[in-house]
């Protein structure tokens, strides 16, 4: 029996002060909204990366040696030096350090180009160990488009799966992304929430729950969120047993 319910998503991360964000089909914009609803329950938070992140204002560079504690922006950006427009990736001990200042640190620890499903490089994702729950993302947009243009990294994909590339998204085939090769690679026993996210785009809503489900029984995890981020819309799928 699966459960649904709407849910404030803010509560799952309360109590967790490091929380890192891998996978694909917007890690920034959740980061940004669990910032903002941290903010607003008197935590002091930052938001920093393990890869790059679009330098918002407003930030501070580590390298500038600037005391990260006299910052009074809440939540703030934090970076090594900027890039093209973007802050570059701390380092682990950086984050922890962080840990010292800040009530919640947020971490984009993945990178995906915009595309709303990725398959990661040998390097990738950058997970700080000191994360205390993993958001794995992937954008229910992909469904029933051609992976070449929805797969972030497909040919690498291609290569481990023998796939073309010219393949529709299939609920079947999306699923095959809950793996520990995949979008779950690198998390281990860490708490992890899995979110779907662009329900507000998804025309065929009917086939949600069974995805979730599928995905619920192929990795093990307790929950799927299905979600619309741009909307600030949760629901949360669970398992119930009879």
């Amino acid at each position: 029996m699966w459960h649904i319910q709407k849910i404030d998503l803010t509560d799952l991360i309360a109590d967790t002060q490091y929380v890192a964000f891998v996978g694909a089909g917007g890690k920034t914009s959740l980061i940004e909204y669990l910032a903002g609803e941290m903010v607003k329950r008197n935590k002091k938070t930052a938001i920093t990366t393990t890869t790059k992140i679009y330098a918002r204002k407003p930030y501070v560079l580590l390298t500038l040696n600037r005391d990260t504690n006299d910052a009074a922006d809440n939540p703030i950006r934090i970076g090594t030096a900027i890039q093209d427009g973007k802050l570059t990736s701390v380092t682990s001990d950086d984050i922890q350090e962080l840990g010292k200042i800040f009530d919640t640190v947020l971490i984009e620890a993945d990178g995906a180009k915009r595309k709303p499903l990725k398959y990661p490089a040998p390097h990738e994702p950058v997970i700080p160990p000191v994360s205390g729950m993993v958001f794995v993302l992937a954008g229910l947009d992909s469904l029933f488009e051609k992976m070449k243009e929805t797969v972030f990294r497909w040919d690498m994909l291609k290569n481990v799966k023998e796939l073309t590339g010219h393949e529709t998204v299939s609920p079947e085939l999306f699923s095959l992304f809950f793996t520990d090769e995949i979008l779950l690679k690198g998390i281990g026993s860490k708490p992890c929430v899995i979110m779907l996210n662009k329900y507000d785009t998804f025309m065929q809503k009917k086939v949600l729950s069974h995805i979730a489900g599928e995905i619920i029984k192929k990795t093990g995890r307790e929950r799927v969120i299905i979600a619309s981020i741009a909307f600030r819309i949760f629901y949360e799928i669970r398992h119930l047993s009879p």
